[in-house]
């Protein structure tokens, strides 16, 4: 079979589309525009729709943003507490003149021996050194250790994309 066999042919159809060809040709043409029509106002409802939900999401991100950068900051100040900052030097202290026993105990060279109670004596010279130091001052005159909140700088938003219109 060839394409001219498959065709159906009306005699009175194309008459009638003949003899109507203007009221056809017309209404194509409004169904044409109305479909247009109706693609502009799907198009334009969608572009809103997704607009509000950028939107949402976008706030939903400064939120969170905003929470992280919160907690990160608690965070910070509680590490830069003084009380925890004098616990922390404590410990450093402490670790220096375990690792000074730890170094006299061990089977080292004399010469390691050595340094070792050489940064001993020196570290005792300085505490003695920054005991006088304090001594000089009464203790209304010392000020107690103040806090330090350190802000982190406020990252600038890029300007936005300029939209595709179609």
């Amino acid at each position: 079979m060839s394409d001219s066999d498959k065709k159906y042919t009306d005699p009175e159809l194309e008459r009638f589309l003949r003899e109507n060809k203007e009221m056809v040709m017309r209404l194509f043409k409004e169904e044409k525009g109305m479909m247009e029509n109706l693609f502009k106002e799907e198009k334009g409802m969608f572009r809103g729709a997704f607009d509000e939900e950028k939107a949402r999401a976008e706030d939903y991100a400064d939120k969170g943003k905003e929470k992280a950068k919160e907690k990160a900051q608690e965070v910070f100040n509680a590490f830069t507490d003084p009380e925890v900052q004098k616990h922390f030097m404590a410990m450093g202290i402490e670790f220096m003149l375990a690792m000074n026993a730890l170094v006299g105990a061990m089977p080292f060279p004399e010469g390691v021996k050595d340094m070792a109670e050489k940064a001993k004596e020196a570290r005792k010279k300085s505490a003695e050194n920054y005991s006088k130091a304090s001594s000089g001052r009464g203790k209304e005159d010392q000020a107690p250790p103040e806090k330090i909140n350190i802000q982190p700088a406020v990252k600038k938003k890029s300007p936005p994309k300029a939209k595709k219109e179609d």
